[in-house]
Order: structure tokens, then sequence, then C-alpha cells
């Protein structure tokens, strides 16, 4: 095929279509095997599809790291629903460090409780939103972050959640609560996150 046509066809591609080739030709790794338990080796390090997650002294999950976003389901787990059941009574669910959408492993070092419609439903999946539109028309999110902070030494469920993304090499950074909000202070985190994404090299966040 001439260069020209190449490059016509390949400008009609659709976005779905490149980023599935470029998954499909990126290496693979299952996820490393491990159990649905409260406390996981310590100081351990952990690998999922293209992903890696790291645990703290005590066992729990602590950063989950992608080091490039790929827009791709992975397979849904029975952890998610005993991790949600260890955020205690209310509305918990086992919150995906790196989601599923992105090929997050449904493993346990990726997954911890969090508050379920206004954290992990809500925020989380905002922020998701913001980087999934970044992936549009062939674009690159890369150094996808997720580091936890743990209230003390022996809870299971984070306080604070910070992801951390870089598009077109610039930084973008969020750190949210992992508790229930009041409804300002749930708009103000929604306010921030749009503002985010809406100075990033990229698209809205799809909200």
């Amino acid at each position: 095929m001439p260069a020209t046509r190449l490059r016509r066809a390949l400008g009609g591609a659709s976005a779905t279509a490149l980023l599935l080739t470029a998954a499909a030709s990126a290496p693979v790794l299952k996820p490393d095997a491990a159990p649905c338990a409260r406390l996981l080796e310590a100081s351990a390090t952990y690998r999922a599809y293209e992903h890696t997650f790291t645990t703290d002294a005590a066992g729990r999950p602590a950063e989950a790291v992608a080091k490039t976003l790929v827009d791709r389901d992975a397979p849904r787990g029975s952890c998610e629903g005993k991790v949600g059941d260890w955020g205690g009574s209310g509305d918990w669910q086992g919150g995906h460090l790196i989601a599923a959408s992105f090929r997050g492993a449904s493993m346990r070092y990726n997954l911890v409780p969090m508050r379920g419609r206004q954290i992990n439903q809500g925020l989380m999946k905002r922020v998701e939103n913001g980087a999934r539109a970044c992936l549009e028309d062939g674009g690159e999110v890369r150094d996808y972050r997720v580091r936890l902070h743990y209230p003390d030494r022996t809870t299971l469920t984070p306080d604070t959640i910070r992801v951390s993304l870089k598009v077109a090499s610039r930084p973008v950074t969020f750190t949210l609560p992992n508790r229930t909000l009041s409804a300002d202070d749930l708009k103000s985190q929604q306010n921030g996150i749009t503002a985010a994404f809406d100075a990033a090299p990229c698209g809205r966040d799809g909200a």
C-alpha cells in the first residue's frame, strides 16, 4: 500500500481499534496468585497484566502502578465483595485501585474497602472517566499511580487515596478522602476533578 494511502487508512481507524491493536502487541502478564485475605505478604510486589502492585510493612495494599493505561476490561471476581465487607456496616465496596476497565485485576492487592456511591462509584469513577477521555483519539496516559494512606498500622481501610497520572508529560494529581462526605465537600471534590482535566491536554471528565 502506498505511504499516502496507508496514512489515510490509519487516520480513519477508530481510537478503539488502535488501542486494541496496541494492547494486543503489548506483553500481558497473568495476575500473580494471592489469597483474598485481610493481609498479604508484607512489603511484597505483585504483577497483574501490565501493572505492578506493592504491599506495606503490614501486608496491606499500598500502591498500584500502570505505566501506560489501556482501555480494556479485566475479569471480575468474588474478592471484591469480601473486601467491601471489611469496611464494616454501611455503604462499603471492594474498590479497585486500578479500575477493572483499565485491565485492573480483581485481586486482593488491587482491592481495598472504599465508600461505595461517593468514592468508588463517585470520585474514583470520575477520575477514571477523565483518564479515559484522555485516551481518545490516540492519546496516552502514563505513570498512573494510586497510593494509599492508612490512619494506623492495623486498619484495612485507607483514609486517603492519592491518584496521579501524566498526560503529555503533564502531571495531574488528586487526593480523595475515603469517607462519607457532605454534599458541599462532595461537590467541591467533583469540581476539582473537572477543573484538573479541563486544564490537562485532553478531554473532559465525561461526567
